[in-house]
């Protein structure tokens, strides 16, 4: 309690208990949804120790979560109309949104594992909390960090001139700067895993930290992932606590392969134009070279920032993962403030706004994708947390998508290291990454939330299923995925009992765009 009221000073033992129960439920509700969605035996998981360790640390974390947005909810509801009206009048800018997923993952019952982080350090590094974190630039010897910066890579003219002004400055203090290159660290991974490490390297003073320099950053969805106001930067950094599914680290296959296939596919949507279509691209990284086992865990990448909508008020970019969230303003989902809004605008229904909403997102997020893949054999995992939707007057009109951890492609003209499996030549890998990251984890999440508002999900599922047969007859692919009664997701319990979540397990799960099929989905 000391702890919890450290942050939370106002709130009561009967708040805290009401919380604790609402995380324990939500969590132990998805555990049984997937258990039996993924045929599992729920008695196997309860012996499992490992297991319920994370789960417990998830009932833990997620506590934490809801005593935020209940204390939001009770400062900021009165005065607000709705979740827009309430980042404009806070003067906040869209860097919100990636920090106001309470609950994180729909529906991963670990969605708020961090093992390694005790309560205090969970409320410092967790986006919903909105507390600033620390990078630390640290110096290190030429010889022992291999950077990742392609000549036609271009890093913000704010990032060169801080540059800049620190090679100036420890100049001044007979650092020779030319013997060494920059690493960014987050302040956590320094303090726990770096210390322990490499203590040799910082004695001899291979490895030094300059914390007088330490830069503010705030953590983002994925909260490894900081926003740098000072470098008009994203900085995504490696943190070796699990979360969710996997270790939070940064490897140098992920730093090569996410320059070289954000600048690629930029490329594609600019001259094939692709309207609607933008990549918030990687644009430079490195990593300590010395231990290939711990490479990936002393290392960074940079990425462009997202174009400020200042000038354009009515205008906002949205990480998707946010729609799904409920707003604390109206304790509705933010999802349905957009369509509100949209329908205050126009004079619409909400049935109207809805379908018009559905119909331009739809046609958004496929040209992103669908196009994409058909067009140039490049499946991107556009899924919730990986893409942010440009919303304007209640409308999407572009979507940006990030992180190519997880595609899938043909081309081999795209330098990327060939280790990590993404490169195919089953066109079904690459219709298996867009069914489940931009049908089942995106779009069908819309309409599993519009459900819940009255909304009729066959129109929405119709929606979909008629712009992809449109794509379909333009295109005409090996596979129609309308014609196909299943299709393959990723297990989400599976891939934490079975190898240690790295090797992904699947379930087939019922396709409601299929002809004859149902015209509801799983709600996993």
């Amino acid at each position: 309690m000391s702890d919890i009221h450290k942050y939370f000073p106002r709130v009561t033992d009967k708040q805290l208990h009401q919380a604790e129960a609402e995380a324990q439920q939500e969590v132990q509700q998805r555990v049984r949804q997937l258990a039996e969605f993924e045929q599992l035996d729920l008695t196997q998981l309860e012996s499992d120790d490992r297991i319920q360790a994370e789960l417990a640390n998830s009932e833990q974390n997620l506590t934490l979560s809801y005593l935020q947005y209940q204390q939001d909810r009770e400062r900021y509801s009165p005065h607000y109309k709705d979740i827009f009206d309430f980042v404009q009048g806070e003067g906040l800018d869209d860097t919100f949104f990636e920090q106001s997923v309470t609950e994180g993952h729909p529906f991963h019952p670990m969605t708020k594992t961090k093992l390694g982080f005790n309560p205090e350090q969970v409320i410092t590094f967790s986006p919903e909390f909105r507390q600033q974190a620390q990078i630390i630039p640290v110096l290190c010897a030429s010889e022992l960090v291999t950077q990742i910066h392609p000549s036609n890579s271009i890093v913000s003219s704010e990032y060169t001139q801080w540059f800049e002004q620190l090679q100036n400055e420890l100049s001044t203090q007979n650092i020779d700067i030319s013997r060494y290159e920059m690493l960014f660290l987050h302040e956590w991974q320094l303090e726990h895993f770096v210390q322990q490490q490499y203590p040799e390297l910082l004695q001899q003073e291979l490895l030094i930290p300059l914390y007088q320099h330490a830069i503010s950053a705030r953590p983002l969805l994925s909260f490894r992932t900081l926003d740098v106001p000072q470098f008009n930067a994203i900085v995504k950094t490696a943190v070796n606590v699990q979360a969710t599914s996997a270790v939070r680290n940064v490897s140098p296959a992920s730093i090569r392969n996410g320059i070289a296939l954000s600048e690629a596919v930029s490329q594609i949507y600019a001259k094939g134009d692709y309207h609607h279509s933008a990549i918030q691209k990687d644009v430079a990284g490195a990593f300590l070279n010395i231990d290939k086992e711990h490479a990936n865990k002393v290392s960074y990448l940079l990425r462009e920032r997202l174009p400020e909508t200042t000038q354009a008020p009515q205008t906002h970019h949205l990480v998707c993962a946010s729609l799904i969230t409920k707003s604390f303003i109206t304790d509705q989902h933010i999802l349905i403030e957009c369509i509100e809004r949209l329908m205050e605008r126009q004079n619409l229904s909400f049935e109207t706004a809805t379908t018009q909403f559905l119909e331009q997102y739809t046609a958004v997020i496929l040209e992103a994708t669908y196009r994409l893949l058909l067009e140039e054999g490049i499946s991107l995992e556009a899924h919730m947390q990986n893409s942010t939707i440009e919303i304007q007057d209640g409308l999407p009109t572009k979507i940006y998508v990030r992180d190519f951890g997880g595609v899938r492609l043909f081309n081999r003209d795209v330098d990327i290291d060939g280790s990590t499996g993404l490169i195919t030549d089953d066109f079904d890998e690459l219709l298996a990454v867009f069914s489940h990251s931009v049908l089942y984890n995106h779009l069908f999440q819309l309409i599993r939330v519009l459900e819940q508002y009255g909304y009729e999900p066959s129109i929405g599922y119709y929606i979909i299923r008629e712009q992809i047969r449109n794509y379909n007859e333009r295109y005409q692919p090996q596979i129609d995925l309308l014609q196909q009664p299943t299709f393959r997701i990723k297990s989400l319990l599976k891939m934490r009992i079975y190898e240690d979540g790295y090797d992904y397990q699947h379930t087939y799960v019922n396709n409601p765009l299929y002809k004859k099929g149902a015209t509801t989905t799983c709600n996993g």
